[in-house]
């Protein structure tokens, strides 16, 4: 995907893959008008995140490291997705788009410089 782990290899391969169709498929597809991004969520307040997130020490952890110090809700991936659909969205094409509260600026560790 978009960052690496330590664990999830095969899940974070198919996430590159798509990553690297969105980029291949708006070239190819580009001259004929059609348009190819990939949304990336971070944790995303769904069933499967809630039962990720039921781990209170996870959660804090993943909390920590996501600058907005919050998980996404549906409608901010939503929203993203209908941006994209507008003709006012007509210029953008192979985007890999994070909606991830900052999460992937942040990166892994917190740093020893902290903010008043």
């Amino acid at each position: 995907g978009v960052t690496c782990m330590k664990s999830g290899t095969p899940y974070a391969s198919t996430k590159a893959a798509m990553n690297q169709l969105t980029g291949n498929w708006a070239c190819e597809w580009g001259p004929d008008g059609i348009r190819v991004n990939c949304v990336a969520p971070w944790y995303i307040n769904t069933p499967l995140a809630q039962q990720v997130l039921k781990n209170e020490a996870y959660k804090a952890s993943v909390l920590e490291r996501t600058p907005m110090g919050r998980v996404g809700e549906p409608e901010e991936v939503a929203g993203l997705v209908a941006f994209l659909c507008l003709p006012i969205a007509g210029y953008i094409t192979g985007q890999v788009i994070s909606v991830d509260g900052g999460f992937t600026k942040n990166g892994y560790y917190d740093s020893f410089y902290k903010s008043p």
